[in-house]
């Protein structure tokens, strides 16, 4: 006992004075990093603010004071839920932030960026009251007063991802354009807000948008300037969902984007020597939008125009070749999960796996009684949406397709779950696939009631708007081609990856999903983040590791000397073995499309659509 409690005070001193060596390199080398560079690691610093070693707390309150001081108008939008935040601490280090960097700009006589800065509480106050109200239960719109403070709305830059971006371009430390030049600015609030009909009630909330020189030409106009009605100076509309999330976390979504926007970069600068594989990488690339946390709870998330969710373009789609009275020719009923027996059936399949352990008579039913009365009918939405010329169907139903296998590679890369049909938005006027709701990350869709088996949504109606040649075509081509860049630049993604999951701020282990209730809890966050980056890191190499949980239940049920057991623990065997690329997109494609594993999800995950 004596000996190894001499050995973990030995160690704990060597801890500190290589923290206090840390300090002292960072302090000394504090200036020689461009403030651009900090910028893109605000959410790494935020991270560390708070720390037992009050120099390191001060060393990164005052880069942060530094990033805030150049990039103002940027940087207070990422430092925003400091100031709303739950905990004293991080209010008290927020509000010395803002406090230290609005004194420098009044030592530089530069007192419009001084009120600026001053006046982003009153404004983020204003947008995290805006989230966090119910109002009534049928209410679909509100009233809000317009928001006033010393300075105009204009002076603001919008929280878009646009405008909030570093310039790829400004990667040379002797450039000085790090965001564009004229953005266009919200020039007030319109005071009917929409709200929506889910649960939480979040807002889309339409700001009206005026030119980026704007402010210099008008600021005198207050008639203009005030009104919350559209005018002759706008130049368009911006809009956001202002939400709350009770059991969720809006930061987990913001940290997924930031990695988003890190593998659009590498798509964007894959070097690859084979031209083919060149060219289409430059068409793969992931939607992302601007998620701005003003608290733990709250937030502000950048609307993205014309789009709809996968399962609102199934239900407009029909199929003109069948007789109007056949229930395939329309995909209401295909989408309705208010259809209580589509509902009855597919439970009933699964009864005879979850309760009788037949996952082979659970599969069997599943197909007989949702996928053979209601085939696909996606494709169908493609050729009416797009009908002016065959060229722009075709484009749309190919962009739909690489977008859709760029976000699977990356989706089961990082262990995306919760996939049903309304977290996949599709953009109506390109065809291009938008994710959202990252909540369900790192394989926390494994620990729910149903978990989810698949490795991303590979459904028969995605299939069917792929074309004929399935996920064989161009989705297995555009999945390998992503895949191949993830994989080859694996330390890239995991130094970007690993920082996430050890964050000490945000609760990886929760999760909002509507099977959350009765998930069981993770024990040991630590060991948790261990595992999280080891199995990213065998699936970069090529590891098919997505262990079903469910596995055990059939074994039982088939009996362990039986063949189709034997072959299944063969094949878990397998598993263990790096793929190539080739074969590790044939194993996912595989996996995401087997009855029996669709049949084992949750009902609202809606398999059949």
């Amino acid at each position: 006992d004596g000996i190894s409690r001499t050995l973990q005070e030995d160690c704990q001193q060597r801890l500190l004075d290589s923290q206090e060596q840390a300090n002292l390199y960072l302090a000394h080398h504090l200036k020689k990093i461009h403030s651009a560079a900090y910028y893109t690691a605000i959410p790494q610093l935020v991270s560390q603010l708070v720390q037992n070693d009050r120099d390191t707390t001060l060393i990164v309150q005052k880069i942060l004071v530094r990033v805030l001081s150049k990039f103002p108008e940027q940087a207070m939008w990422h430092l925003a839920w400091l100031k709303g935040s739950k905990d004293a601490v991080r209010v008290r280090l927020g509000d010395e932030i803002f406090r230290n960097a609005q004194k420098t700009f009044v030592m530089a006589s530069q007192m419009q960026m001084a009120t600026l800065i001053q006046e982003s509480g009153s404004l983020f106050k204003f947008l995290k009251d805006l989230a966090r109200h119910t109002g009534e239960k049928s209410m679909s719109q509100m009233s809000i007063k317009p928001w006033k403070g010393q300075i105009g709305l204009h002076h603001f830059v919008p929280p878009v991802q646009a405008a909030l971006s570093v310039s790829p371009l400004s990667t040379c430390i002797h450039s000085k354009d790090y965001f564009p030049r004229v953005l266009p600015r919200m020039r007030v609030f319109c005071s009917k807000v929409a709200v929506m009909t889910s649960k939480a009630k979040p807002k889309k909330l339409k700001a009206f948008a005026v030119p980026g020189t704007w402010k210099h030409a008008n600021t005198n106009d207050n008639n203009t300037s005030g009104s919350t009605n559209a005018s002759s100076c706008d130049v368009g509309e911006i809009h956001f969902l202002v939400k709350q999330e009770a059991k969720g976390d809006l930061r987990k979504d913001a940290r997924v984007q930031d990695l988003n926007n890190v593998v659009n970069r590498l798509m964007d600068s894959c070097l690859i020597s084979p031209s083919t594989l060149a060219s289409r990488s430059r068409r793969l690339r992931l939607r992302t939008f601007a998620v701005t946390c003003l608290s733990e709870d709250t937030g502000i998330l950048e609307w993205v125009p014309e789009t709809d969710c996968m399962r609102n373009l199934v239900t407009k789609s029909f199929n003109p070749q069948t007789k109007p009275m056949n229930p395939r020719r329309r995909g209401c009923r295909l989408a309705n999960f208010a259809d209580a027996t589509l509902r009855f059936n597919y439970e009933r399949c699964q009864d005879h796996f979850f309760k009788n352990g037949n996952l082979e008579k659970a599969a069997e039913m599943y197909y007989d009684l949702c996928l053979k009365p209601l085939p696909p009918i996606f494709s169908w939405w493609f050729i009416h949406q797009f009908s002016t010329d065959a060229h722009g169907w075709y484009e749309a139903r190919l962009r739909f397709t690489l977008s859709a296998a760029a976000w699977s590679a990356v989706g089961h890369i990082i262990g995306l779950g919760d996939r049903h049909s309304e977290n996949i938005l599709v953009e109506t006027t390109s065809g291009r696939v938008i994710h959202v709701d990252f909540d369900c990350i790192f394989d926390k869709g494994l620990n729910l009631p149903r978990p989810e088996v698949v490795p991303f949504r590979l459904t028969p109606n995605m299939l069917d708007a792929f074309g004929p040649t399935g996920a064989n075509g161009m989705f297995s081509s555009g999945m390998e081609s992503s895949l191949e860049i993830l994989r080859g630049n694996k330390d890239t993604l995991l130094s970007v990856l690993e920082p996430f999951i050890k964050d000490p701020v945000i609760d990886w282990k929760r999760h909002r999903s509507q099977q959350s209730k009765t998930a069981s809890p993770l024990k040991n966050s630590t060991h948790e983040a261990k595992r999280s980056i080891h199995v990213i890191r065998e699936r970069l190499s090529g590891v098919y590791n997505l262990r079903n949980p469910n596995l055990q239940k059939y074994l039982k049920h088939s009996g362990s000397g039986s063949g189709r057991a034997s072959g299944t623990e063969d094949e878990c065997m397998m598993e263990i073995l790096p793929l190539s690329v080739e074969g590790q997109v044939q194993k996912l494609c595989r996996e995401a499309t087997k009855t029996e594993s669709l049949v084992q999800l949750y009902v609202g995950w809606m398999p059949w659509v």
